[in-house]
């Protein structure tokens, strides 16, 4: 199996790190956004099941993993320019575009920046909020934690993921903490500019690139799975039973065969 690999992209914000295998440079590239506030961790059991048919480029969201913090506030605009600016250092005309959750918010705004360089478009959990939630998680969703000389910061990550994902083992809520931590205590700057974004306003109609919506029966959000086929009726649409937010990485075998089969229709 190939093996995975980190670099940085020097940007002019700062570096962005990510994780890739080799694969044939003729191939076309495949970039890969990660959710809030994880990182391209998440895929490193994929990526090597995605060789034969791509390059693929696993990225952490500046503020995220090993990337660069910002300066300023981004909006979703400012993250998907972003996934441009690392195409053009990679000399890559048209690619594919995988996200996850946050990430799919601005994989689905950069596909409308530069819709000609888009050969295909996967979401996994597209998180479609209405306007009363996004106003709502604004005022009240994960304010930022305290680092105490005591360390209760790291208990109090800690059960953050455990309350939300209460299936999760020790192993996997372990690397979360990492992503936690590397993120800094205010880890919600990604989440503020979704929210702050129209999104289905913004998308509307005006999506025409080939797309394909991952749901999870068993993902935090699988709720808005149905809120996003509403939104992207022309999407292909598949749901997987019993999966959660990070079959990626649980079964990359499994989710693997879905995006090949999309990205193959498509190439």
């Amino acid at each position: 199996m190939a093996a995975v690999r980190r670099g940085y992209f020097d940007l002019p914000w700062g570096q962005v790190h990510y994780r890739t295998t080799a694969a044939d440079p003729e191939l076309p590239v495949l970039l890969l956004l990660h959710q809030s506030p994880l990182s391209s961790r998440n895929y490193e059991r994929l990526l090597p099941l995605l060789v034969n048919d791509c390059r693929p480029y696993a990225i952490d969201t500046p503020g995220f993993g090993g990337s660069d913090h910002l300066s300023k506030t981004w909006e979703v605009a400012d993250y998907a320019a972003m996934i441009w600016a690392i195409a053009d250092r990679l000399a890559a005309d048209r690619i594919m575009l995988f996200a996850r959750a946050t990430g799919a918010v601005f994989a689905a705004e950069a596909a409308l920046q530069r819709i000609e360089r888009v050969r295909c478009l996967m979401l996994h959990g597209m998180p479609v909020y209405t306007d009363e939630e996004r106003v709502d998680r604004t005022s009240n969703y994960a304010p930022p934690y305290q680092i105490t000389a005591e360390g209760s910061h790291l208990s109090w990550i800690w059960n953050r993921i455990k309350s939300e994902y209460p299936w999760i083992g020790p192993e996997l809520a372990t690397m979360f903490v990492r992503d936690f931590l590397a993120a800094g205590p205010d880890f919600a700057t990604a989440y503020r500019a979704i929210w702050r974004y129209d999104l289905p306003n913004r998308l509307r109609d005006r999506l025409t690139v080939p797309a394909l919506l991952l749901g999870c029966t068993g993902d935090r959000i699988a709720f808005m799975h149905e809120r996003a086929v509403k939104l992207l009726p022309q999407a292909e649409a598949v749901v997987l039973p019993g999966a959660t937010d990070f079959v990626a990485e649980q079964d990359p075998g499994l989710f693997s065969h879905h995006l090949l089969q999309f990205m193959r229709a498509h190439l």
